[in-house]
This record gives structure tokens, sequence and C-alpha cells, in this order.
């Protein structure tokens, strides 16, 4: 467990300040380590892995002996807080689980999940030479499309693939912005998954690079072609430890962007000359016992329904006048 450190003054106060979580999040590093034995085609994908991520990762070249990341992950977690790496991508290899890649995500200086990568052999096969990975050509902070091909990874109840297509998220997607020139999309990253062919059994996973060519069509938009570039790596899932529900809710959280459009209120909007409208939704109304003003003219005779049966408007008036005339008589006799 590493001990919490407490600033001595204002240059170390401000290096934890930086390493506090923020709203925008730079792009997370990559931490790529060797095990006490690591063979070529291992090497190969850890310096492949470090092409595409770069200048966003560290890449170690000696022997680190004695870590073991799924029985104590505190070697992991130091080297990951020293050099302030994100995501560690671990390669070892031996009898048990030969050519082994352990992909772990870094939260709050813990190991928040880790999965492991078991690289199938090919035999036969030169893409895995270091000398064929190293051509690639690609420029230092040009960003891939990623595809991911198979049902699994769109599989809500697979959560093994799930934390896979999130870490080579985190890890290829680089910086985040709203603006992108399209001169700079120059490969494809391609993931692809194989269909399950059992209950309990995972698929294997293949992953190819393709450079992009466009053509002359003659159109207005050119042909598009895809040349097969790098090596190919083909990994079968090995051990999984999943992330904590609470650490993983807390890793979640999101606070407001300084940019972020604020949330509109319903039923409220404004109108072009810039006031605001708003709308409220009534019941149904009963206007039979709506209270109106009690006047002369709104009085109906006894046994008459309706103003329009039984006389005229005439009519109404003349008992209207007798009647106030009686009215007066007897208030004259009473007096």
């Amino acid at each position: 467990m590493l001990r919490e450190v407490k600033p001595k003054n204002a240059r170390t106060a401000r290096i934890l300040k930086k390493r506090e979580p923020q709203l925008i999040e730079p792009p997370k590093r990559t931490l790529l380590l060797h095990g006490t034995r690591c063979p070529m085609p291992l090497n190969t994908v850890l310096k492949t892995f470090h092409c595409l991520t770069n200048p966003h990762s560290v890449l170690f070249n000696r022997k680190n002996e004695n870590i073991h990341p799924f029985e104590s992950t505190e070697s992991l977690e130091f080297l990951a807080n020293k050099n302030e790496c994100g995501i560690v991508v671990f390669g070892s290899s031996n009898k048990k689980r030969p050519n082994c890649v352990t992909l772990a995500r870094i939260y709050n200086s813990k190991v928040l999940e880790m999965v492991e990568l078991l690289l199938l052999p090919q035999p036969g096969d030169e893409s895995l030479t270091p000398t064929n990975a190293l051509k690639m050509h690609i420029g230092i902070g040009l960003r891939p499309m990623i595809l991911f091909a198979g049902s699994v990874w769109a599989d809500e109840t697979s959560t093994t693939f799930a934390m896979i297509k999130s870490i080579l998220l985190d890890m290829f997607k680089g910086e985040e912005t709203n603006k992108l020139d399209v001169e700079g999309l120059q490969y494809l990253m391609m993931v692809g998954a194989e269909e399950p062919a059992g209950q309990g059994m995972l698929p294997v996973i293949h992953m190819r690079w393709y450079k992009i060519r466009t053509r002359r069509s003659g159109h207005k938009l050119p042909r598009v072609e895809l040349d097969e570039i790098g090596p190919k790596f083909d990994f079968k899932v090995g051990r999984v430890r999943p992330a904590d529900p609470d650490v993983m809710k807390e890793a979640m959280k999101q606070g407001k962007r300084p940019n972020e459009e604020p949330k509109t209120k319903k039923n409220i909007e404004m109108d072009p000359i810039g006031d605001k409208i708003g709308r409220v939704h009534l019941g149904k109304q009963d206007l039979s016992k709506l209270q109106t003003r009690k006047m002369k003219g709104l009085k109906r005779r006894a046994g008459i329904d309706s103003d329009d049966e039984g006389g005229s408007d005439v009519d109404m008036m003349d008992v209207d006048e007798i009647s106030e005339g009686e009215g007066k008589k007897k208030k004259a006799r009473t007096s």
C-alpha cells in the first residue's frame, strides 16, 4: 500500500495537485514492462504497442523479476505511479502461461481491473520478427480508426470483452478533441473476435493493422483501399480480474465541464424575441361547477329549460318589468 505524501513545499504541492482527478483529463500514458522471460514474439507485441501509442507510452527494456500481477499488484502500482501511467502492459512467459500479455488499468494509484491475453503461436509466419514490426511507418501522434468486428463486442452480458474493449480504447484513442483533420486518418486498427464455439468458451481475438490509401475514382468521393501492414496477433483470453462495482462507480463519475451546455428545463423555452415561455399542463376542467356572475338577463322562467322554448326575448323583458313593478308596489304598501 502506498503511503500518503504530504506536500512539504510549493513544488510538491503542484505535482500532487496535477495528479488529482480533472474534469478534462489528458490522454492516459501506457507503461510497457518485460517480465523475467520475454521471448521474441512477446517482445514484438510490446514494441508494436509502444510504436502506436508514442509519445504517450513508456517502454522498459530491462527485465523485471518477481512481478506476478494476479498474486500481488504492489510492484505494478509503484511503477505506474512513479511514471504517471494509467495503463500497464506486462509481458511475461512461463511454462504454464507462455507468451502472456497482462493489461491492467490504474485508478487512484490502485489496480482497477486486469485481464490476460495469451499470444497464440503462428508457425511459419515471419510477421512476428521485430524488423517487420518496425515497417508500419506510423507518424507520431496519429490516431487510428478502430473497428471492433464480432457480435461479442456488442453483447452487454459479456463483461470480459467489454473490459478489453474499454482498455484498448483508452490505450489507442489519444487526445480528445472536437476537430479532426481527415488527412490524419492514415491507418485502421481492426480488433476482431470469432463467434463463441460453445457455452463457457471465449472466442479468439485477432488484431490487424491496415494502411488507408485513396485512389481516383472518377467521382466526387475517392476510392478507398486497405493495405495490410505490421504483424498479426491472435490472442486467447486467460485470467480476468474485474473491477469492484463501488470503485468503478466512483471512477465513472464526471463533473460539469466548463463548456458544457446547461440542461434545458422541461416545458420551458425561449421565443425568437428572447422571452421565456412556459407551459403548464392542467387536468380536465369541470365547467358545470363554474361560478358565474348572477345577472337578471341570465334568469329563466320557472319550468322552462332554454330561452328558445315558450317565448321570445320580448316576453322575458315584459316578465322582468312586471315583476319589478309589483315589487315596488309591495314595498310602498308596507311603508
